[in-house]
């Protein structure tokens, strides 16, 4: 099974583009659309290559490795803390499985600061697989966060991503407690 998560749920573009990705494939893909408004990432002529993840920019001091809505929320993020002289990288990782390994390993070698973060349960989706990775071929700490093992909550999805944690200052706190 192939998981695939977009960014932006407005962006028709993206979505067709993933759509005919998807299609090539021989079996079964979860394709997880937004529900939330996003800001429009990437320029239209952008390509997305399955399995192979997006690096943005080339900060040092940690990589935030991220999944859907909350890229954006990494992004911002990545923002701020440039403006207190921090630099980090996001690695949009828009396809969980099969996932990126080079690109995971590479940041860990080059950052000093593994973090992931997803609107999803920490345990099985994009934490689980960015350690999986690391344990096997470069071990290192790594930072998940996420929706803890915990019974859900219904609401809007910018409310939910304030109580479980997963916003731009949160990931900005998180970088900050090790600085």
């Amino acid at each position: 099974m192939w998981i695939v998560k977009t960014i932006n749920r407005d962006n028709i573009t993206d979505i067709v583009e993933y759509v005919q990705e998807i299609s090539k494939i021989n079996g079964p893909v979860y394709l997880r659309l937004s529900r939330m408004e996003t800001p429009i990432i990437y320029e239209e002529n952008q390509k997305f290559e399955i399995g192979k993840a997006v690096q943005i920019g080339e900060g040092t001091d940690a990589t935030v490795i991220a999944t859907g809505d909350v890229v954006a929320e990494a992004i911002k993020a990545k923002e701020e803390l440039e403006n207190r002289g921090i630099n980090i990288r996001v690695l949009d990782m828009h396809t969980i499985k099969p996932i990126d390994k080079e690109q995971i390993v590479k940041c860990a070698k080059e950052t000093k600061r593994i973090i992931t973060i997803e609107d999803h349960n920490i345990i099985g989706g994009l934490g689980s697989s960015v350690c999986e990775v690391l344990a096997e071929e470069y071990p290192c700490k790594v930072t998940r966060m996420g929706i803890q093992d915990i019974f859900g909550k219904s609401g809007k999805a910018e409310e939910l991503m304030e109580y479980f944690g997963i916003t731009a200052k949160n990931i900005v706190e998180e970088i900050c407690k090790c600085e």
